[in-house]
């Protein structure tokens, strides 16, 4: 199959074609250039993506009691994330019926009710309009007048271990389906916890970069990059060890330890466009007989030797569209335009674990992914340098082709592959395509 020559059409009669920025074949698997900068394209991502499918939009521990409230985005559009009286969970646009003002402007907090700050119309914890500031008397409103309802609330909502979901499209399949394998690893990551549940207490880190929202998708579960994007990690590593707090989150000494060791475990690509990356442990004994002994021993025993090695191993998971989970942190991406993206990174704790391992696991997030750290700042900087890259459009394709001839179906209809493969980018595409042709 072809993939030299003039640069291919992106749009059909319809609006953006698919088809025209996705190649694949047999031993090919390629992304046009403009998948990643044609304003076009975003639109309808935004549209075809973010608009119908499964969308992260918090944490349970983030609205813990009836009234707390977080902000939020479902694509470009803003949402308030809110608990009612009886514990449900209700996602409402952020948006006033009347005259289109954001309702609410802080990302957290305790309210009975939500008050536009434009002309004071008033909104109940589900969203329902409570009452319309100088409804009546002199240049009020008529007898005529048709009150809505109140704020758009979205359709579905769901949760899965704490983690909150919501969706413009009310026949989106469950949350269950939609997370397929992924539900999986998010159980190892969430048991964990001694209770079984995670919490997110600390502040959020957030960073804003110059690129498409997409390379961070595809970069958390990239078991290719790291020796080269974070090589001066790995050199801080093989002198220092783990003596300035790493935690053991990123193990090996030395550049051949570290392929080593990334070398082993396995890679998913979802049929539902999820990437997975997991690897057990070769051994729980020394776990055991370690300095956490106590804690593993309460693990084994609620969950038996096989799946600890699983629980206690390493795993990367990005969720289609928008949500990661890698070591003890929750990611989420946020599309800005074309070539500007949010990202901010929530670390968590685990109930009931020792204080001495959830402020070991945050202490490596803050060496790691913190504003002073390395992982982090060197992956947006690559991002900028890719969406820089693609200035240059005489260049039609990037190849991500990596262990494509090494990948087996399984019975869920999920990609296997290796861990350096490029087997959970490919999983994201295929989905990404499908929705867009489905517009």
């Amino acid at each position: 199959m072809a993939v030299s020559g003039s640069t291919l059409p992106v749009r059909s009669r319809s609006g953006v074609d698919p088809e025209a920025l996705v190649l694949e074949g047999p031993h090919t698997y390629r992304v046009h250039t403009r998948a990643y900068t044609d304003p076009a394209v975003f639109e309808a991502e935004m549209q075809r993506v973010f608009a119908r499918t499964w969308v992260y939009v918090g944490h349970e521990s983030e609205i813990p009691r009836p009234g707390d409230y977080k902000t939020a985005h479902v694509g470009l559009q803003p949402v308030i994330v809110s608990r009612g009286d009886g514990g449900e969970i209700h996602v409402l646009v952020n948006r006033c019926v009347h005259r289109g003002s954001v309702v609410c402007r802080s990302p957290r907090g305790t309210a009975n009710y939500f008050r536009c700050p434009y002309h004071g119309w008033v909104y109940g914890k589900d969203g329902s309009l409570a009452g319309i500031a100088m409804r009546e008397g002199d240049g009020g409103y008529s007898e005529h007048f048709e009150a809505p309802a109140g704020l758009l609330r979205l359709p579905r909502v769901a949760s899965y271990r704490g983690l909150i979901f919501a969706s413009f499209n009310p026949e989106v399949p469950s949350i269950e389906r939609h997370l397929g394998k992924a539900a999986r690893l998010i159980d190892n990551k969430v048991d964990r916890s001694p209770a079984g549940e995670i919490v997110l207490r600390s502040d959020p880190y957030v960073v804003t970069y110059k690129g498409n929202w997409k390379f961070q998708a595809e970069n958390i579960v990239d078991g290719y990059h790291f020796t080269f994007v974070h090589e001066g990690f790995v050199k801080l590593q093989e002198r220092y060890g783990d003596a300035t707090g790493d935690f053991g989150v990123h193990r090996g000494r030395s550049m051949a330890e570290v392929r080593r060791i990334r070398a082993r475990g396995v890679s998913w690509g979802c049929a539902q466009g999820h990437g997975l990356s997991a690897k057990p442990v070769d051994r729980i004994e020394p776990l055991l007989e370690g300095h956490f002994g106590d804690y593993y021993r309460g693990l084994l025993e609620r969950h038996g030797p096989e799946r600890v090695a699983w629980i206690a191993g390493s795993g990367a998971m990005s969720i289609f569209p928008n949500l990661g989970i890698i070591h003890q942190q929750i990611r989420v991406w946020r599309p800005l335009a074309p070539d500007l993206t949010e990202v901010t990174v929530y670390p968590y704790e685990l109930k009931d674990a020792p204080d001495e391992i959830n402020q070991g696991w945050l202490r490596s997030q803050e060496r790691f992914y913190g504003p002073a750290g390395h992982g982090m700042p060197d992956d947006v900087e690559i991002f900028a340098l890719n969406q820089q890259g693609l200035e240059a459009s005489s260049v039609d394709w990037l190849i991500l082709e990596r262990g494509l001839d090494r990948e087996r179906v399984d019975e869920d209809g999920d990609h296997e592959g290796l861990p350096s493969g490029e087997t959970p980018q490919r999983a994201f595409w295929r989905r990404w395509k499908r929705l867009l042709a489905e517009g």
